[in-house]
């Protein structure tokens, strides 16, 4: 338990003090939600804004944990600081778990800057709504378990990372369009949009359609790869020997 708290404290300094990832997980979703127009989104009811905002909140959580989790864990080991870590800690466990913990206070904060901000200027702004994000980031950790499975591909880091922020992009694009069937669920977007909208409906008490049993099993399924993928993480760099 001492390693990981020493591991999440050096590395959250890293992550907070870093402006680049703020501008993929803030800044782009701050620029497309304040430049919608504002008569027609004051003029929404909750039904109509809350499923809006929450493709927001997944972006950004996503694009957390693609960034800071799995592309992460790829550049530590393709500079080697993998092996150091794992010779510290006795387990490359410690040193992931840390990894996540530091992400997900770096999403808590760029959650509550966007909600606050997006939804004082909407005339949308709830501490419910605050709560709400805050649960949604706990309950989306299998997804970033998941994002470790981002490692297992043969690709140089400085190449993984354009690709899956290009990735990102039509992925989300493709969660907002998608048809409600069971094939929808293999976008992580739409999987994470389908648990926010019923964690949404539990917190606000407002209407909201999401499917239950699907979305606890793609949820479940995401963890399931995430686990499978962190057992086999290697140290070594799968390009670089």
């Amino acid at each position: 338990m001492h390693q990981i708290t020493s591991y999440f404290f050096m590395y959250a300094k890293v992550v907070v003090t870093d402006k680049v990832p703020f501008f993929w997980t803030l800044g782009i979703p701050l620029v497309f939600a304040l430049t919608q127009s504002l008569s027609d989104i004051r003029q929404a009811t909750a039904v109509e804004y809350y499923p809006a905002l929450s493709y927001f909140w997944v972006y950004i959580i996503l694009a957390t944990y693609v960034n800071g989790v799995g592309i992460e864990l790829a550049r530590m080991r393709e500079f080697g600081l993998m092996k150091t870590y794992v010779m510290i800690s006795g387990n490359k466990l410690t040193y992931v778990i840390a990894v996540i913990l530091a992400q997900l206070l770096f999403a808590s904060i760029s959650l509550l800057l966007f909600t606050t901000v997006v939804t004082l200027v909407h005339g949308f702004f709830s501490f419910t709504l605050l709560a709400s994000a805050l649960l949604v980031l706990i309950g989306s950790i299998p997804f970033a378990v998941a994002s470790v499975a981002i490692t297992a591909l043969p690709v140089k880091v400085s190449s993984l990372g354009t690709f899956a922020n290009i990735l990102m992009f039509p992925l989300f694009l493709l969660a907002i369009n998608s048809p409600d069937q069971w094939f929808s669920f293999l976008n992580p977007f739409y999987s994470l949009h389908e648990f926010t909208l019923g964690l949404l409906h539990l917190t606000t008490q407002v209407d909201l359609s999401f499917g239950v049993w699907a979305t606890f099993l793609s949820v479940l399924g995401y963890f399931i790869i995430g686990a499978i993928a962190l057992k086999r993480f290697s140290l070594v760099s799968l390009i670089t020997r």
